[in-house]
């Protein structure tokens, strides 16, 4: 595990972005020691939540997590979703709104109850956690995740999606992809485009960061919806901010650059090494041409690093070849009241 050194000063802003090439974690220090966990992925070193080793290595104590939130229920955001909240009993649980109906409680249990075990992790580990939890909140647009003031500052968490119009098309997917008997249990579907996400926006008293989640662009759905919304445009434009879905194409809107965020943003996200590779060059060639401050979690590829001709034969013998580790990595970033953020790399991270 890399050393992470010390915690951040009581004053010190922080969000800590973890990507190990599958999975993405995010930790957010709000000042005064409250802390913030989004979404969870898994540490190799440690086989365990990242952001909980995280927090252990700079001495942080379980009763200074405030929240933690699940911003959808896609593998790669939510695994060790279960054990990261038993680590934080005293945290608020909160999750998608859309997740807050029959059909979707019959999904989740479908998918990720007893009857599909290793079938479907995300709906597993949200499923392990809201059965557990005496209560979950449930957020949607304008909802309010967190407030509260520290060193003289008031700090506000708040949900800019889902929005309104992505409810009914999220009830009427759970809806037709329900099994009607416990044999049709082989695999949850992927529920496409993702308009279920929950993008959090952090105003720490006037200066502020964007948390994209995964939200795909959707006129009345997705980021469209969300850029055009007259609340959500009236948010402090952030000086931070966590790329949607990977950097790619489909989690992108111009507006998320012109009326969400401020002029050259720091901006962080984590890559995509499963199936298909995000970001692609393109992707990261539009994000460079938005902010000239942009860093990656992994710069690592799922590809062996070998010679060729080795590699080729051992790939003209074996059906699929790649590395053991595709590379975890960490980008910290850091700010002071009045001051720019500063920016750590650890492990495999590394400038866009």
């Amino acid at each position: 595990m890399s050393d992470y050194g010390s915690g951040p000063a009581h004053d010190e802003l922080e969000i800590t972005l973890f990507g190990p090439g599958f999975g993405e974690a995010i930790a957010v220090h709000l000042g005064e020691n409250n802390w913030l966990l989004v979404d969870s992925c898994i540490d190799p070193a440690t086989k365990g939540p990242a952001t909980h080793a995280y927090l252990q290595a700079i001495g942080v104590q379980p009763k200074h997590v405030k929240t933690i939130v699940a911003s959808h229920w896609h593998d790669d955001h939510v695994r060790g979703m279960s054990r990261l909240a038993a680590h934080y009993p005293d945290a608020e649980f909160m999750l998608s709104a859309v997740f807050n109906s029959d059909e979707a409680s019959a999904f989740l249990a479908a998918y990720g109850g007893s009857a599909a075990p290793g079938l479907a992790r995300g709906a597993k580990e949200l499923f392990s956690v809201v059965a557990q939890r005496a209560e979950v909140s449930f957020l949607q647009q304008r909802f309010s995740v967190l407030e509260l003031s520290a060193n003289g500052r008031n700090v506000r968490v708040s949900a800019l999606s889902p929005v309104p119009a992505a409810f009914a098309q999220s009830l009427a997917h759970f809806a037709q992809y329900l099994p009607r008997n416990v044999a049709q249990i082989n695999h949850a579907p992927d529920l496409r485009p993702n308009h279920e996400a929950v993008v959090l926006h952090i105003d720490f008293d006037g200066d502020a960061a964007l948390l994209g989640s995964d939200l795909e662009s959707h006129p009345t759905c997705g980021w469209g919806a969300v850029v055009s919304n007259a609340w959500c445009a009236a948010r402090p434009t952030g000086s931070a901010y966590k790329v949607a879905h990977h950097g790619s194409y489909s989690g992108d809107h111009p507006n998320i650059w012109a009326t969400l965020l401020g002029e050259n943003p720091t901006a962080c996200l984590t890559p995509f090494n499963r199936g298909h590779r995000l970001p692609s060059d393109e992707d990261k060639a539009r994000i460079k041409a938005n902010t000239a401050i942009a860093y990656l979690s992994s710069g690592a590829t799922r590809r062996p690093e070998m010679d060729a001709a080795v590699l080729k034969r051992l790939e003209d013998i074996c059906k699929k070849v790649s590395r053991v580790n595709s590379g975890f990595g960490a980008i910290r970033l850091r700010k002071l009241p009045a001051a720019n953020w500063a920016v750590e790399l650890f492990g495999a991270a590394c400038a866009l």
